[in-house]
């Protein structure tokens, strides 16, 4: 903040990994200024506690730790890392909060002011971050791709990626995990929010205080139940947009509201305190990219960062002093340069070498680590103070300069690579095939192919997809996207076999196979209904098998038997480290054997599988 009516406080906002993260450190006679303000917006209590938190920059460096983590799949008890975002939404909520309610509580809230400290924050490790992302890709990225990432990194710029990535990605899009600003969506759903909350918190400043409460209560009831709704009825948007995020904001926002009663038993503290950091580490032990997300799973991680920060502003808890040992308080500091490198940093890496064993890994998060400390000492902290802090007008304009030129190279980016590399037409023409909308409309997505986007039976179409023929043999393919790509290539071989389709993500095709309840209840439906009254040649059981499943997977063939004379098991499907058509683009660009190049990516654990099935004693059925 700057000017004279500031000068009782040094305010630093810190924004990290998504969120806006802000510590307060008041001087005595600013205090005594703020509680005073406090009588008449009925949150005394609260501001009373409002000093610098060490136990919030505690619970960045968790937030953050454990994306980071999850993303470089270091370790088995991440694999819900991602519940960091949510987190850093319900701290950001809480923290902006407190001070856009108090300036339009004060009549001193100005939209200008409120963007001017967010783009001191904001842009300037932001920025540097865009440039080595287009130099890189200029660099290591085929033409298409930079023109995919240029524009991404526009759509960032102008704080709407989060509705580019919602309109363009699917279950199928994996050149998604290889766009480097990827991880910008969360930035999006924040800065959207914030346009539009301190309009809402204006629009009521004549209601008393509890009124106010009552609005921004039922408001986030809306947005949570609308989340819970639309996770099932398509998890994209629930995922990507703003109002079904904004619950998790506005969790924060209550509580600096002091929304919440207040205990004053240290027990009672400590146990929400105790209560807090077990809901976080459950979500991010126990969930799984098969968890329905964010929806009603999302309120447990939200649940546990507003019971961490709420039972530390009565009193110093067991969890606040863990939280603010001084290390993780370092993490939690460095915690917004060291979100925007570490997914970056992954994506590059990965196309010339994805990253094997705890070692490589850890050795990425120490450079990540070392990437984000230079980054905030040399690029985010120089912009709080003279001579790099402008005042409003002109920090403003600079942006608004920054943001049209680094947008005008952005959108640019794929035809400058393209004129200057001249790679031959045929590289181009490979690529094409990591289209992800001719992958669903040929594997029949919506149709006979259950994902994340038709997430219920109700959109399978029994009567085409297994519509029996008198004529021909039936052939029954049923499993996961393992199965689904092998229904075009194989009806388009064999015209003269009926093949029939049953196929869902997030399940194997298993007698009691777990998972996503969109593919159990296909399984279940194939297996005790379907198959017991029509008769089929043969049964084709595929899926992205793992070893456990092994022994499963031959029980159910044999079960099968019953109904089928013949049951195949497709044993795993060849994976790669990144997407083949890429693989065999560098081949050709290279001029190198394609198969040669593609062995160096091959995954292990598919041969180790296969082999698991060979071995087996069974493996005639």
């Amino acid at each position: 903040m700057t000017g004279n009516r500031y000068s009782q406080f040094n305010i630093k906002i810190l924004y990290l990994a998504r969120p806006t993260l802000i510590q307060i450190a008041s001087s005595d006679n600013g205090f005594r200024h703020l509680k005073q303000i406090s009588t008449q917006v009925g949150m005394r209590d609260h501001i009373k506690n409002m000093k610098y938190r060490s136990d919030i920059d505690g619970l960045r460096a968790v937030a953050v730790i454990s994306v980071i983590f999850f993303h470089y799949s270091i370790s088995r008890f991440f694999t819900g890392g991602y519940v960091g975002v949510d987190i850093f939404f319900v701290i950001s909520g809480y923290l902006i909060t407190s001070i856009i309610y108090s300036d339009i509580t004060k009549g001193t809230y100005s939209v200008t002011d409120f963007y001017h400290r967010r783009v001191r924050r904001i842009f300037p490790a932001l920025f540097v971050v865009f440039i080595a992302c287009l130099i890189a890709s200029f660099f290591m990225n085929f033409p298409s791709e930079s023109g995919d990432i240029g524009q991404s990194i526009a759509s960032s710029i102008f704080f709407v990626s989060n509705i580019l990535f919602y309109a363009t990605s699917s279950y199928f899009d994996h050149k998604m995990e290889l766009n480097p600003v990827l991880h910008t969506w969360s930035l999006s759903v924040e800065e959207q929010f914030y346009v539009l909350f301190p309009i809402l918190v204006f629009s009521m400043r004549s209601l008393s205080h509890k009124k106010r409460i009552v609005v921004l209560f039922v408001i986030t009831l809306i947005s949570f139940a609308a989340s819970i709704i639309q996770v099932y009825k398509e998890p994209t948007a629930a995922f990507y947009l703003v109002h079904f995020r904004a619950w998790e904001l506005l969790m924060g926002s209550l509580l600096a509201l002091n929304a919440f009663p207040r205990v004053e038993k240290r027990w009672q503290i400590e146990t929400i305190s105790g209560l807090g950091l077990g809901m976080i580490a459950y979500s991010i032990v126990f969930y799984s990219k098969n968890t329905a997300f964010p929806g009603l799973a999302a309120l447990l991680p939200c649940m546990g960062a507003t019971a961490i920060i709420y039972a530390g502003a009565l009193r110093k808890t067991f969890a606040s002093s863990l939280l603010g040992f001084a290390p993780i308080r370092f993490i939690g500091l460095i915690s917004y340069s060291l979100y925007l490198w570490h997914w970056p940093l992954l994506v590059y890496t990965r196309l010339y070498h994805e990253p094997k064993g705890a070692i490589e890994k850890l050795s990425l998060v120490v450079i990540c680590i070392i990437l984000a400390t230079l980054s905030w000492w040399f690029i985010e902290r120089p912009f709080r103070k003279a001579p790099f802090r402008l005042n409003t007008k002109a920090t403003l304009g600079l942006a608004i300069a920054s943001m049209t030129a680094v947008a005008g190279i952005a959108f640019s980016i794929g035809t400058i690579s393209q004129q200057y590399w001249q790679f031959p037409n045929r590289v181009e023409e490979i690529l094409a095939y990591s289209d992800a909308t001719e992958h669903e409309r040929k594997m029949r997505a919506g149709t006979c192919f259950l994902t994340s986007e038709y997430n219920s039976l109700s959109y399978f179409n029994k009567s085409e997809c297994l519509k029996i023929s008198s004529t021909m043999k039936n052939v029954l393919i049923v499993g996961d996207s393992h199965a689904a790509h092998l229904w075009p290539g194989l009806q388009s071989t064999y015209p003269q076999i009926n093949f029939i389709q049953a196929t869902a993500s997030g399940c194997k095709p298993l007698i009691n196979s777990i998972g996503e309840k969109r593919c159990t209840d296909l399984v279940q439906y194939v297996f005790n209904e379907f198959l017991p009254k029509n008769h089929v040649d043969t049964v084709i059981l595929s899926g992205r098998w793992q070893d456990s499943e092994v022994t499963d997977a031959i029980s159910t063939a044999t079960r099968l038997r019953e109904y089928a004379q013949t049951v195949v098991i497709s044993g795993p499907i060849v994976e790669y480290d990144q997407p083949l058509p890429r693989i065999l683009a560098r081949s050709v660009s290279k001029n190198t054997a394609e198969g040669e190049l593609a062995k160096s990516y091959r995954r292990e654990q598919q041969k180790q599988t296969d082999k698991l099935f060979a071995n087996s004693q069974m493996q005639k059925v």
